[in-house]
């Protein structure tokens, strides 16, 4: 078989694959089993693009790929947070997904049998209050805590190393494990709290000011709506804008970085340069404009300042993917911010 032969053979069924893929997106969406809220957040889309590349059936690497990533993350938590469901009040942690296994092993209970008794049982499971009723209720609640755990265990995954303490790298393995065999909601709330306190100031959009009256309240919280409703207000809270431009502003960066007027700039202020790196990483740009005029302010000079000191702005503002404004034109020498 040609080379050429194979690639035709692999096109349609990667074709294929991408078309399941932005079906089962379509189809959870439709369902309510996500939002688009969350999908945009774990990507870095608006809602728009989403959009879009649900409906369009050319390949769009950059999307494809971490939707496919996003979902790849979403089923193995999902997994997890069953089989720690189904391992119940088992004090020990197995290795996920052994909860179905143990399960499956365990006897079916023996239903009433004959006569009598069978009325007696079906009577009392089918009135309020009776065992039935209780059954429901228990069943409703353990799936409101299933789903919150799958709720927390999703925003950590969503919030980005440099918005957390340094020390959450040691701690999130057994953050992750007690909290897929959390119990109940108050077991959820301890692990929220968990999460809360590695989270740094710069994962706000302002400061959280909020904080202690929100623990406060959390702290009282016993029902898995209740507990949602604070993972909400926490999650609202937070840079998500800042989040999904990270990884942008990085590359771009590092594309200034390899380039000529990068070279010049490291010789002109390497300390400042690198400052403007651990801006990025605690998102103190709202978009590559801001972090432009941090660049471009390395370069020293002012508004006159002759031709060469233009020439390298405008590599600048080439290497970041902005374009040379009169603002940034006219900008004065300064430290990066």
């Amino acid at each position: 078989m040609t080379s050429r032969t194979r690639q035709q053979d692999i096109a349609p069924s990667v074709s294929e694959a991408l078309r399941l893929m932005k079906q089962a997106v379509q189809s959870s969406l439709d369902l309510g089993d996500i939002n688009p809220q969350s999908v945009c957040k774990a990507v870095g889309m608006t809602k728009p693009q989403l959009s879009s590349w649900l409906t369009t059936t050319s390949p769009s690497p950059h999307w494809d790929a971490k939707v496919a990533e996003w979902l790849k993350q979403a089923q193995a938590r999902a997994l997890s947070a069953n089989g720690a469901q189904h391992r119940g009040a088992s004090s020990s942690v197995s290795s996920k997904g052994s909860g179905k296994a143990a399960k499956a092993s365990q006897p079916a209970k023996a239903s009433p049998s004959g006569g009598a008794s069978a009325k007696a049982a079906t009577s009392r499971e089918s009135t309020p209050g009776g065992k039935g009723v209780q059954a429901g209720g228990k069943a409703s609640t353990e799936q409101s805590v299933r789903r919150l755990k799958q709720d927390l265990l999703e925003l950590e995954t969503y919030i980005p190393w440099t918005a957390v303490s340094s020390a959450w790298q040691s701690k999130r393995a057994a953050w992750e494990r007690k909290t897929c065999a959390a119990g109940d909601a108050g077991c959820v709330v301890q692990q929220l709290l968990a999460l809360e306190r590695f989270l740094l100031p710069c994962a706000f959009e302002a400061r959280w000011s909020a904080g202690n009256e929100w623990r406060a309240r959390l702290l009282r919280q016993n029902s898995a709506a209740d507990v949602k409703q604070s993972l909400r207000e926490l999650e609202d809270a937070m840079h998500w804008a800042r989040f999904g431009a990270h990884s942008t502003l990085v590359e771009r960066y590092e594309q200034l970085l390899a380039s000529r007027a990068g070279e010049q700039l490291e010789r002109l202020g390497a300390r400042r340069l690198a400052q403007v790196r651990s801006t990025i990483d605690s998102f103190g740009y709202a978009g590559l404009a801001d972090m432009a005029q941090d660049c471009i302010a390395i370069a020293g000079g002012a508004e006159g300042a002759g031709a060469e000191l233009r020439e390298l702005r405008e590599s600048i503002c080439a290497a970041l993917g902005v374009p040379l404004t009169d603002a940034l034109l006219r900008l004065p020498a300064k430290g990066a911010r």
